[in-house]
C-alpha cells in the first residue's frame, strides 16, 4: 500500500517563489510612472553616486570580462535618481498599486534589499549551488511530501498545490506592464548587478540567458522518483539529478505549475528583448 510521508520543507525556495519575484519587479511600471508628475520627472537624472550597501551575503564571482550587449533596455525613462540603499520603500510602494498583482503576495517577498536579493537568485540560478541568504522569498508554507511504495519514493502530487500561490502571483501580471516597470527600475538593477561582482557585465544579458536556461528545463511525466532519506531529497535520474538548481526546482513543482511558468517566462523573454 502506498504511503505519503512528510519531510520537512528546505529554506531553499522554488523557482516560482524566484520567478514571482522577477514578476513583482516587472509589475506595475504604468501605474508607478503615472500616479504623479513628481515621480515621472525623476526620468532621465543624473545617476546618483552610491556605494554598495551590504547585500546578500554571496561569495562574488568572478568579473565579468564581456563587454557587448546583446539586448539593450532604453533607459531614457528609467528612474536614475533613486539609489539601491532608497529603493526598498519605493519599489514595494509601486508593487502594492499593481494592476494583477495581488496585495497579499507582497508578503511572500523579503521587503529589505529586495533588488539585490533579485539580482543575485537570477544570476545563481544556473549555478551549481543556490544560496537560501540571496533568495528574495520567504519559504514555501508546508512540508514537501513524498510517496513511499514497495516500488520506491516518488514526488507527491500533492505538491504542486504548495506553490499554487507563487504561481499564481506570476501569471496575473500584465506582461507589458511588466516589461515597462522593468526598464523604469532598471539602472537599480544594473548597479546590482555589477556591484556582484560583474563590472563590464549587462543585468538583461544574463537575465534572458537565465530564462533560456529555464527553458531548456525538461518536463517529466510523473511519478518522479527520489532517494530521501532525510530532510533532503534527490532525483533518482541521473539526469534531472544534474540539472541546475533551477531547472531542479521547476521539475520538483509538478507540471501544471511548470507549464505556466515556462509560458511566463517566454512572455517576459519577448518583452525585455523587443526595442
Amino acid at each position: 500500500m502506498d504511503e505519503t510521508r512528510s519531510f520537512p520543507s528546505q529554506s531553499l525556495l522554488t523557482t516560482i517563489a524566484v520567478i514571482a519575484a522577477i514578476a513583482a519587479i516587472f509589475g506595475g511600471y504604468y501605474w508607478y510612472t503615472h500616479r504623479s508628475e513628481a515621480i515621472v520627472s525623476t526620468a532621465g537624472a543624473p545617476a546618483a553616486s552610491t556605494s554598495a550597501a551590504p547585500g546578500p551575503a554571496v561569495t562574488a564571482p568572478a568579473a565579468s570580462t564581456e563587454s557587448a550587449v546583446m539586448h539593450p533596455i532604453d533607459e531614457r525613462e528609467s528612474d536614475h535618481s533613486t539609489t539601491l540603499e532608497q529603493s526598498d520603500a519605493k519599489f514595494l510602494d509601486a508593487l502594492s498599486q499593481v494592476g494583477g498583482w495581488r496585495a497579499g503576495a507582497l508578503r511572500l517577498l523579503v521587503p529589505t534589499d529586495l533588488i539585490r536579493h533579485i539580482v543575485a537568485t537570477v544570476d545563481a540560478l544556473p549555478r551549481e549551488k543556490l544560496a537560501l541568504q540571496t533568495i528574495p522569498t520567504k519559504p514555501v508554507a508546508g512540508v514537501f511530501r513524498v510517496t513511499r511504495s514497495d516500488r520506491g519514493d516518488t514526488i507527491a502530487a500533492s505538491n504542486e498545490r504548495r506553490y499554487e500561490p507563487y504561481v499564481a502571483a506570476l501569471t496575473s501580471l500584465d506582461t507589458a506592464q511588466a516589461a515597462a516597470l522593468y526598464r523604469y527600475f532598471y539602472p537599480l538593477f544594473q548597479q546590482a548587478y555589477r556591484d556582484l561582482g560583474y563590472p563590464k557585465g549587462y543585468f538583461n544579458d544574463r537575465l534572458v540567458e537565465v530564462i533560456d536556461e529555464l527553458l531548456e528545463a525538461p518536463d517529466p511525466k510523473p511519478p518522479i522518483e527520489v532517494v530521501a532519506p532525510r530532510a533532503m531529497f534527490h532525483y533518482v535520474d541521473p539526469d534531472l539529478e544534474a540539472l541546475s538548481p533551477g531547472q531542479k526546482i521547476l521539475v520538483r513543482v509538478g507540471p501544471s505549475n511548470e507549464s505556466a511558468i515556462k509560458a511566463k517566462l517566454r512572455e517576459f523573454r519577448q518583452a525585455v528583448t523587443t526595442p
